[in-house]
């Protein structure tokens, strides 16, 4: 699906700790004890969830992380399946594959709004949330290194 997509799920919200509930901040901060990195993994802003198969996947930045498949994370398929009456999912059939939406959490409130995969994932990987329309990107001035 190449469409880009943005649903917002009125009324439906996280908690705002929810990327800690799932342990995603403890898995990266594990990771970085690994590489020997003497500082802490800081939150950004949003997150984004989804389901390989039965296998969770919390994306945010630089960093990717399957989850264990536990409450609170497991039931989130279900979750959106309510919310959205069947319509939409964030899982796909297999770990082979990639579901057709992605959760987007914004930790700041607790919003949720489900986004096409591809479009979603390049926003909650990118540092600077803001994607200029090319037209305007030949009218910006040069970037100073």
């Amino acid at each position: 699906m190449n469409d880009n997509v943005l649903i917002p799920l009125t009324g439906s919200t996280l908690p705002t700790d929810f990327p800690w509930r799932v342990r995603f901040i403890a898995a990266v901060d594990e990771h970085l004890q690994k590489l020997r990195s003497t500082g802490h993994f800081i939150p950004p802003r949003f997150f984004g969830y989804y389901f390989r198969g039965d296998t969770p996947v919390s994306v945010s930045g630089n960093w990717t992380v399957t989850l264990d498949p536990v409450p609170p994370i497991s039931q989130l398929p279900e979750i959106i399946e309510y919310v959205t009456q069947g319509k939409y999912s964030i899982s796909s059939k297999s770990r082979d594959q990639l579901p057709e939406y992605m959760l987007v959490h914004d930790r700041f409130d607790g919003t949720c709004m489900l986004w096409s995969f591809e479009h979603g994932l390049k926003f909650v990987e990118a540092t600077d949330p803001v994607e200029y329309p090319s037209e305007e990107k030949a009218n910006l001035p040069p970037q100073e290194p």
